[in-house]
Parts: C-alpha cells; structure tokens; sequence
C-alpha cells in the first residue's frame, strides 16, 4: 500500500461533551490525524489515535464509521475502497462513567484516474481477469477492481477502453470461473461498478471501442455493434475477417484490422476500406490525430490520414515488426518515437521523423525471470517511459515482472514490479483516452 497522499485540506470538525461535574470540565477528547489531512484516495490509510485530556483510570474507546462499529482501540486505521465522505466517530470513557465523544468527516477520492492499466487474462482453467493499477511512482495496485468491488471480472479478459469517464472491460468467456459476465462497465475514476452485459450471441470477443453511446465489439464472427441505451446488439456487414487485436478510434469512426485491410466504420457501418500491401500487425491512434499502422512483410510503419485514408509517409523497417498470436498492436508510441519487439525479448526504437531504427535493449538483461512475452508493451504517452511485462513461464506465470524503462536516463529501468501480472492482455494509460 502507498503511502498517504495529500490531495487537499480539509478542516476537521471535533464535538465533544462532557458530564456536569464541576472538577471534570476541562475534560476533552479529539481525534489525531497523523497523515495529516482528512482527505485520501481509495484504499490508502488515515492513520488515527484517540487523545484524551483529564480522564482517569482505564479509558474505554469506540471508534465508529457511519454509526457501525468499527474498533476499540486506542488508534483506527481508515481505509475504504469506495469514494465518498465518511463520518468517523469516537466514544471514550473512564472508569468513573464519564463518557466524551467527538465526529470527524472523512473524504475518499478516486485513485485511477491517471496511470497506466494492465489488464490481465488470468489463468484460463482456474482463475478470472484482473486489473493491475501503476501510478507514476511506480506503485501498483494488483487486483484493483476486485478491491473495489469484491466481485470478478470476466474468465480471459482481452480489452479495456475509457471514454466519457467510463470504463469498459471485455471478456472472453464471461461468467467462467465465477467472472461476473463478457463486459463489465465502470467508473473510470474509482473503478466503481455500473453495469455489467453478458450476451449468448457473442463468439469469443477479443476487442473494443467506443464512439459515443456506440461500442463495437470484434469476435470470431466480425465486429458487433452495441447500443448501450438500448443494449441491442447488431452485425456490422462487411467485417468478416476482422482481427483479433486492438481497434483505434479517430474522431467518429473506428478503425478494425483486417488482413491486408483497414475497416472504417461509422455509425455502424463500413464505409470504407483500406488496402495495405502486407499483412497488418497494429493500429493507433497517432499524436497529430492521424493513424499508426505496421505491416509484416516486409516490416514498415505507415502514417495513415483517418479524413481521406490516404498513406502521409511510409517507413520499411530492418527488422520484423509482428503482434504474434496476441491480442495488443505490434508497437506503442509517444509522438513520432515508436517502440516494438516483435514479440520477443529484443526492443527496438523507431524514431519516424528521422527514419531510423535502433535496438535500445534486450529485456532478458533487466529482467532475470523474463521467460515469456505476453501483450504487454506500451509506452507512456506523456513520460515516455516503456512498459514490458513478462512471465517466468507458463507453468510458473506467477513469477512475473512489470518492467518501467526511462531510455533517457541511467539507469534505464525505473521500475521493477514483481508478481503483479497474469497473463497480461496489454497495457493501457489514461491519457491515451482524453
């Protein structure tokens, strides 16, 4: 668990009463705050003690959180997973019967609104999808919707996008293994539950986006459209042989992989295709509003206008760019620096305004259990650091690592986060959402 952190300060307010006699009117009791401030972010801790003044003998404490009984200690740790305004009470009394009380107003705020997201499969046979939370100190919180909610998510979670401050989580096989259904919907803030949506008609779904109140929802069949306010689900035509792998959306429309093809669908419907040389291996969203999009053979980064599909700038690469079997792009980038792997160990560097590529390191040195690739490159959109999760194996998938690069610093790896991962589906950061 972080430390505290101080988001803002808010005034404590004490009440306390007293019995009539005289000799004891100078008694009080107040609550301590050591953090600080009464105001925290979910499931970090206030830190409280009861301190009492001109009360003899044994002191009995009751330390109350919205009139429930909490402890009866001398100290209270708070905590809370969900966000709201929390009224802590407490009740101190001596040995001659007299009985002091005193209320304080706590504050929770919601903790994920700004960090980067690994969303994970979890092992198929046994266990659900999880979300692991990292902020920009590095502190990771694993299983962070189930810490909020105290219920699962869907069995092989594939995909996650946040639009209009909601979060959408795709499973693959919902409500396998006690997962809660195929799309869980939540708070982006505080991950909160809002709604969940289970459906029979959707074969294996991988992938996501949202474009206002619409979601499309690639399986093995093509993309599906999703009316959220109406929650009618219908077959975008001409999607047959859409790719498992993520969607990019550019203004109104949404950008699927296909083989050799880009479908650009809007108002759930194709309305243009594009045609690629190659095999595709990733889409994205670039900086300046345009698309990202790699190809296999040969390995190239195209810059892509999303208003008129035409191909801006095209770059071959000398080494191979692939997504392998998995379901996250090739690559992720900051501005025009774009970082791929190839599914493997070595991570390479191409910065497109210079049309140059280099190897900036191969993972297996940073990281001694590095066994296994698994969806997890993604780069921090506004830091641009490098994330890279990996597994020991799959036997040994709980022996995993979540390494945080700064190229541009020595040493270059900032972060190791050990056995925060399973099976992770990719890397997600708030910011590439706004």
């Amino acid at each position: 668990m972080r430390k505290f952190l101080v988001l803002a300060t808010v005034a404590l307010g004490f009440v306390f009463t007293a019995c009539d006699d005289e000799d004891n009117l100078n008694s009080s009791v107040l609550i301590g705050n050591k953090s600080g401030s009464n105001v925290i972010v979910q499931l970090d801790t206030l830190y409280l003690d009861a301190r009492a003044e001109n009360l003899s003998g044994t002191m009995e404490y009751l330390w109350t959180v919205d009139g429930k009984e909490v402890s009866t200690a001398s100290t209270y740790k708070f905590s809370q997973p969900k966000t709201g305004e929390y009224v802590i009470g407490l009740a101190v009394s001596d040995d001659k019967g007299e009985n002091l009380q005193t209320t304080m107003t706590a504050k929770v705020e919601g903790r994920f609104g700004k960090g980067a997201f690994i969303l994970n499969e979890g092992n198929m046979g046994n266990e659900t999808g999880t979300l692991t939370f990292v902020d920009s100190k590095g502190i990771a919180v694993d299983s962070a919707y189930y810490r909020v909610n105290q219920t699962l998510l869907g069995n092989v979670c594939q995909d996650l996008f946040i639009s209009d401050n909601k979060m959408y989580i795709l499973s693959q096989n919902g409500a396998k293994n006690g997962g809660e259904g195929l799309l869980t919907i939540a708070n982006a803030t505080s991950l909160e539950k809002e709604k969940v949506y289970d459906n029979t008609t959707l074969s294996w779904p991988s992938n996501l986006a949202v474009v206002g109140e619409n979601l499309y929802i690639r399986d093995n069949n093509g993309v599906y459209m999703l009316d959220t306010s109406t929650e009618v689900l219908t077959f975008v035509e001409g999607t047959k042989g859409a790719l498992k792998n993520r969607m990019a959306v550019v203004g109104d429309k949404a950008f699927v992989m296909g083989n050799k093809q880009l479908f650009v669908i809007q108002n759930g419907a194709v309305i243009h295709t594009v045609s690629f040389e190659s095999a595709l291996s990733g889409v994205a969203k670039t900086y300046d509003g345009n698309l990202w999009v790699s190809c296999t053979k040969p390995a190239s980064i195209i810059k892509v206008s999303p208003v008129d599909y035409k191909t801006i700038d095209s770059h071959t690469l000398n080494v191979s760019i692939g997504a392998g079997w998995g379901v996250a792009p090739a690559f992720s980038a900051k501005d025009d620096i774009i970082y791929f792997s190839n599914a493997g160990f070595k991570l390479y560097r191409h910065i497109f305004s210079q049309n140059e590529t280099e190897e900036v390191a191969d993972i297996k040195e940073y990281v001694e259990d590095a066994g296994i690739y698994y969806n997890s490159l993604g780069v921090d959109p506004v830091s641009g650091e490098v994330y890279f999760a990996t597994l020991k194996g799959y036997a040994d998938y709980k022996t995993n690592d979540i390494a945080i690069f700064d190229f541009n610093k020595t040493p270059a790896l900032q972060f190791d986060i050990k056995n925060k991962n399973s099976f992770p589906a990719g890397v997600f950061f708030t910011e590439n959402f706004k």
